[in-house]
């Protein structure tokens, strides 16, 4: 059982920075007889002496501020408290947590996440990278309230989908390989990739943890690497050839670090990415707000 109460350690906290039992009265709207009482209870209830009266003046013994010290502490989680209540009156979540495919652009992200920094947003907001089929499965698990992710063909939930620009994915390979011979022409002949090694990033979902999926091209070398920032270096040291976003590689494209590879469809695909959430649940104030910000306006959901 506590021997104080908040109301008590206002009190003691008002005293010692008015310096005397009247103005702390004063500061607090009361008389200065129900101070004077709240002291005297405090100090019998934990058993120590608060204060010295030196003429008019309280001055804290070294048993009062060490408990003043403490009492701080009290006092300020408990107006974090009061101030996490508001916010969530005023619709703000505790947290937002957003699943997005590591293969996205951060750009984009980090322009959303600006705004909540701008406008002191008192929600937490945790971003996960997943890949692949890790990113539906991390969103459903967590019961997340976004999920930016590739082509997406939902099976028995009802979500609402906000369509986001296209994302263009490029086979690459650095100048130094041998498939690097063979970048011009119509094409890579059939059977060419067999011999390389495959760079790929593995899907996150832990159904593939011990048996990855199997690669885009179906060929039999293949090196999973973790993300597609690893992929890239990858890619420039000449270890292999592999798909890449060309977000990320068209400075590398331009100056001739990376060169495009054929592969019978141009060496190029496009993904075309989804922004989801479920229908049904409405998303809160900061959910809201980032998916307007990255959108650019508000979204318009597809259901």
């Amino acid at each position: 059982m506590l021997n104080h109460t908040l109301d008590q350690l206002l009190v003691l906290e008002a005293i010692e920075r008015c310096g005397t039992f009247a103005r702390a009265a004063g500061e607090l709207h009361r008389v200065p007889s129900a101070v004077s009482y709240a002291v005297r209870t405090m100090e019998s209830q934990l058993g120590v002496q608060l204060f010295e009266r030196l003429g008019n003046r309280a001055a804290l013994t070294p048993a009062g501020r060490r408990l003043l010290e403490s009492a701080r502490e009290v006092l300020a989680q408990a107006r974090s408290l009061e101030r996490v209540a508001g916010e969530i009156r005023d619709g703000w979540e505790p947290e937002l947590q957003v699943v997005v495919d590591g293969v996205f652009p951060m750009v984009p992200l980090a322009a959303a996440l600006r705004v909540f920094t701008e406008q002191r947003v008192p929600t937490r907001v945790r971003l996960d990278v997943e890949y692949q089929e890790g990113v539906p499965e991390r969103w459903t698990a967590d019961r997340a309230a976004l999920m930016l992710i590739l082509d997406f063909d939902p099976e028995d939930d009802p979500l609402c989908i906000q369509p986001l620009p296209d994302l263009e994915m490029v086979l690459v390979v650095a100048p130094g390989h041998p498939l690097a011979g063979q970048t011009g022409g119509a094409g890579l002949a059939d059977g060419a990739l067999d011999d390389h090694f495959e760079l790929v990033v593995k899907d996150s979902s832990p159904r593939y943890a011990r048996r990855p999926k199997k690669p885009f091209t179906g060929g039999g070398h293949v090196i999973y690497l973790s993300d597609f920032h690893s992929k890239r270096l990858a890619a420039l040291g000449g270890v292999g050839f592999g798909w890449l976003p060309e977000h990320l590689v068209v400075d590398d494209l331009a100056a001739g670090r990376l060169l495009p590879l054929d592969a019978g469809n141009g060496g190029r695909w496009t993904y075309h990415p989804k922004l989801v959430c479920r229908a049904g649940e409405p998303l809160g104030r900061a959910a809201t707000l980032f998916a307007t910000a990255l959108v650019g306006s508000a979204p318009t959901w597809e259901g």
